[in-house]
């Protein structure tokens, strides 16, 4: 027990560590969470609803959908051209959301009597926002993306807590304060973003370098962001005709999102497959099913659902880091296909829940097609996992492709890019854990038994490990998030 709350307080140390170092960071992913929460969940903008083949739906499909066009855009039109590192288009994001939330308080609060007029006032608010925001969106992508996977997992759950304060923070406002904060979110996202590029790379070639790789369809990827939209979708359209998707829910739903992405992914070390459909697909299953179960206590769905998606979402920033940085992959490119599957399936869902609502004669019937939504949920789930490590089992790297075999030297190579190691400190930290000794080292960089003492000081102050047993055992559970075999540990780890 001693040595579990060790590994607890170490986990949330190093949280609050990278909060304290690039604070920056940690606030335009906050504060964009927490305007995409307002957006998305609440639909706080998006009170109205429209008729399509005689079915009333909301108004946030249509802004969804624009979301998901402009994700598909920006995929085929800027895959691998990097246009997007002068400050001007920084201004025009903010000039595009801040005009979007204008069309929105237009078209609710002006009293336009036109309904041709009000319906351009909506048009021009969905796409100018929409721009806007998925154009902020992807540039977060590519700034996490290039900071490695497990600062990324890091900063998402810090910020995850921090949006669900906030949140409920929001939730207690009236409209007017929440109109007031909706005009301030766009400046303060972009301006966060701004000094958060700035300081985590003051060398923006870093940031927007070329990918030389070959480019990869994401298929596995855009597959499981489908299905978790739709998991999410179709009870928001079938709950939030009720009010049950309010503030108050997404903050709960957000707390124990990041709650649960810090035990799986940072204490457990689960690796993709395992973190992604053995523990968020079912919870999305469960979420589902709650809703025909619990008829009576539509909480409880709600809840489930919001934690199921949202710490899917969290995993899956991760993983997106990950294929940027370490696969070489672009980051428009990585950042785009899965965000317009996602929009698609959301917004789907919506249509599907929506419909539902308005066509089931009876609880027994909710109940039927709720539980369908979960086994559909369930399958899909198993179809995507794959015993393949990572790499092979995502599609991005091809079986045979000599780059598919992970192995030691792979798994130290992805922790000196995240950790910010030296090319000296990488191949010291390889020799250590495959077991040579200090003498053989020194013989193999022909370097003195001094230096690669200096070398390892520096090496376990950026990892915060102490010993080569410590550093061992650091690359050993970093492997499994790689492994292509399981259970097959390749690094000799010595016991305590």
């Amino acid at each position: 027990m001693m040595e579990s709350g060790g590994v607890h307080r170490s986990e949330m140390g190093k949280i609050a560590h990278a909060v304290r170092k690039y604070p920056s960071l940690f606030v335009v992913f906050t504060v964009y969470k927490t305007f995409a929460v307002v957006l998305f969940m609440e639909g706080f903008l998006f009170p109205g609803t429209f008729q399509l083949g005689g079915y009333t739906l909301p108004t946030l499909v249509l802004f969804i959908l624009m979301c998901a066009g402009v994700c598909l855009f920006f995929a085929f039109r800027f895959k691998k051209v990097q246009v997007f590192d002068k400050n001007g288009y920084l201004w025009f994001l903010v000039v595009s959301m801040t005009l979007g939330v204008f069309f929105l308080f237009m078209e609710t609060h002006a009293g336009i009597s036109n309904d041709t007029l009000r319906l351009v006032t909506l048009g021009l608010g969905i796409a100018s926002l929409g721009v806007g925001l998925m154009g902020i969106h992807i540039e977060l992508g590519r700034l996490f993306g290039m900071l490695g996977m497990t600062p990324t997992l890091t900063y998402g759950i810090a910020s995850a807590l921090a949006t669900a304060v906030l949140a409920t923070g929001i939730a207690l406002l009236p409209s007017t304060a929440v109109w007031v904060l909706m005009f301030v979110f766009p400046a303060l996202t972009v301006l966060a973003f701004f000094f958060a590029k700035q300081r985590a790379f003051p060398d923006q070639k870093v940031l927007y370098r070329q990918s030389t790789n070959e480019l990869l369809i994401p298929y596995r990827f855009m597959a499981t962001s489908l299905t978790q939209g739709l998991a999410l979708g179709i009870p928001l359209g079938f709950l939030s005709f009720s009010g049950f998707f309010g503030q108050f829910l997404d903050s709960a739903g957000y707390f124990f999102a990041a709650l649960l992405a810090f035990l799986v992914v940072l204490v457990l070390q689960m690796d993709f497959n395992r973190s992604v459909y053995q523990i968020g697909f079912p919870l999305a299953g469960l979420g589902l099913l709650s809703v025909g179960a619990f008829a009576g206590m539509p909480a409880i769905a709600a809840v489930l659902q919001l934690a199921a998606f949202l710490y899917l979402d969290l995993v899956l920033w991760g993983l997106g880091s990950y294929l940027i940085k370490n696969n070489d992959q672009p980051a428009t490119w990585v950042a785009s296909c899965p965000s317009t599957a996602l929009m698609t399936g959301r917004a789907l869902g919506i249509v599907i829940g929506s419909i539902a609502l308005q066509s089931l004669p009876n609880a027994e019937q909710t109940t039927l097609f709720f539980a369908a939504a979960a086994f559909l949920v369930m399958l899909a789930g198993l179809l995507l996992s794959n015993s393949a490590n990572l790499k092979t089992g995502w599609g991005f790297v091809r079986p045979g492709d000599p780059r598919g075999a992970t192995d030691v030297y792979r798994t130290c190579e992805i922790i000196a890019q995240d950790f910010g190691l030296t090319q000296r400190e990488l191949e010291i930290m390889h020799s250590i854990v495959v077991g040579k000794t200090r003498k053989a080292i020194s013989e193999d960089l022909f370097i003195t038994p001094n230096t690669i003492k200096t070398h390892l000081h520096n090496l376990y102050g950026k990892l915060d490990l102490h010993s080569e047993g410590d550093l061992k055992a650091f690359v050993a559970k970093q492997e499994k998030m790689f492994s292509t075999e399981e259970n097959v540990p390749s690094i000799p780890v010595e016991s305590a």
